[in-house]
């Protein structure tokens, strides 16, 4: 993966638009859109070199790996790679902490993975604990042939995760960050970019917008 510095970049936030109701609710830059979209083909790249002539799965952990995904299966397209579309939801976060515990709650159709090589597409790593839950669920119900796993940001924390993926877009120091398909209680998926949020944005009420 590409290491983020642990200190703030000083990308002038200016430059990177936002909708104006997250006023406030963003601390800094972390990860622009080109940034992100030059790493995306990149891994395109690495998933088409190891899976050139084979057919895969790609499975999505919706919904922050939604727009991470999109973008993926694009420049895969662009390689001429082969895939299938399967997609999830499954839960494990609570607030700014991991709660420990996934809730699958998506309709995967598991017959779909059986015999195949399978890719699940996540948004990002932290504790490890969604995909130490949901790889050996995918093994055990849908007997697919391999199963890997790519993620666009790893969390360097003090705490190893437990499992890892093949296939890592960004290594990224321990904050809260939001944008690109991430969202703090359901906002900021719509960010372009890569955000820290502020004390501010976890404060906010979400249910003040929609009045």
């Amino acid at each position: 993966p590409l290491k983020v510095p642990d200190e703030d970049m000083g990308y002038d936030p200016a430059k990177y638009p936002y909708p104006p109701e997250y006023n406030g609710h963003l601390e800094s830059v972390m990860i622009t859109n080109r940034q992100i979209k030059k790493r995306v083909k990149d891994l395109a790249r690495l998933i088409h070199r190891d899976y050139k002539g084979r057919r895969i799965v790609m499975v999505c952990v919706l919904k922050g790996a939604s727009t991470f995904y999109h973008d993926l299966l694009t420049e895969l397209q662009e390689l001429n790679q082969g895939f299938d579309m399967e997609f999830l939801r499954c839960q494990s976060y609570e607030g700014t902490e991991s709660s420990g515990e996934i809730k699958i709650t998506g309709g995967l159709v598991f017959d779909h993975l059986k015999n195949k090589h399978v890719m699940v597409v996540e948004d990002i790593l932290d504790t490890g604990t969604t995909l130490a839950q949901l790889i050996p669920i995918l093994k055990e119900k849908g007997h697919p042939k391999s199963v890997q796993c790519c993620t666009l940001l790893q969390k360097r924390r003090s705490v190893v995760a437990h499992v890892r993926c093949k296939y890592t877009g960004f290594s990224i120091p321990d904050h809260f960050i939001i944008g690109y398909g991430l969202d703090y209680n359901e906002l900021y998926r719509d960010l372009k970019d890569i955000w820290v949020i502020s004390n501010e944005g976890i404060r906010f009420d979400a249910s003040t917008l929609h009045k």
